[in-house]
């Protein structure tokens, strides 16, 4: 490889090099996109289901206001756009030369923890004049479960793996919206499937659960929500609208995305 100065060499003595940064690079702008949302009518539903796990128990009816949210998963292509105006240094790992691989832009964006996604959302909010955030555990799981209907899955009751991004033996992720099938009743697609996705809401039992979080001592946890990619051993048990999985807020992970909600 050619050195800066021409011949792959040191440089001469004396010269202060400087070196190159995410923001010096010479790659190509991404196209700017924004996020489509899509508006989510409000009302009560039962939360949680009597015959899941300790962590699901008991059912309980919650009150959701009304609220908008991204169609689809934060995609690549948008936080792009997000670190190189704000020029954030904690781009996500799986990115070469500080920017989506080709062909990955339309990607749900991984390795962002609650902070990253915090950041964007503020940026975004900047952008927009509206204000974003991560949604509420009570929010999303009343968007995959069609409010009132508190179907088991976006689609409905009955589990259909062709309908999200399930089922791989890594996290293999594929474009947002590559499963329309998959939507709930408002058009809100990926909620399972492809990434889990961060919420707000602090990882808890229920309030008259039996079961007990067993978290690490000194460390802050949020529930992530919807399955991924990746077939684990819960199979599709961990891809239902109800299961709930604490993470620790600082976590990067190849399997975890989000997206955003903003008030009605």
């Amino acid at each position: 490889m050619l050195g800066l100065f021409g011949g792959g060499g040191n440089p001469p003595p004396n010269v202060k090099v400087k070196s190159p940064t995410p923001f010096d690079s010479p790659t190509p702008a991404i196209p700017p996109v924004k996020a489509e949302m899509i508006e989510i009518p409000g009302g009560n539903f039962t939360m949680g289901r009597s015959d899941g796990d300790a962590f699901e128990k008991p059912e309980h009816e919650v009150e959701v206001k009304g609220f908008r949210m991204d169609r689809t998963e934060v995609t690549n292509a948008e936080y792009y756009s997000f670190v190189q105006e704000t020029k954030y240094k904690d781009f996500p790992s799986d990115w070469e030369n500080f920017k989506p691989l080709p062909g990955k832009e339309k990607f749900p964006v991984r390795y962002v923890n609650v902070e990253d996604a915090k950041a964007f959302a503020e940026w975004r909010s900047r952008r927009d004049g509206v204000t974003y955030r991560l949604p509420t555990e009570e929010e999303w799981e009343y968007a995959a479960r069609n409010g009132v209907k508190a179907t088991l899955y976006p689609w409905g009751d009955e589990y259909k793996e062709e309908c999200a991004v399930v089922g791989k033996t890594t996290a293999q992720v594929e474009d947002v919206g590559s499963k329309p099938c998959g939507e709930n009743d408002w058009k809100v697609q990926d909620l399972v499937g492809n990434v889990w996705e961060w919420t707000s809401s602090e990882a808890k039992a229920y309030p008259g659960s039996a079961g007990e979080m067993k978290l690490k001592a000194g460390e802050s946890y949020n529930i992530v929500r919807g399955g991924s990619a990746y077939r684990d051993q819960k199979g599709k048990v961990s891809e239902t609208s109800t299961y709930r999985l604490p993470v620790p807020v600082a976590a990067r992970d190849n399997r975890v995305g989000f997206r955003l909600v903003r008030a009605d």
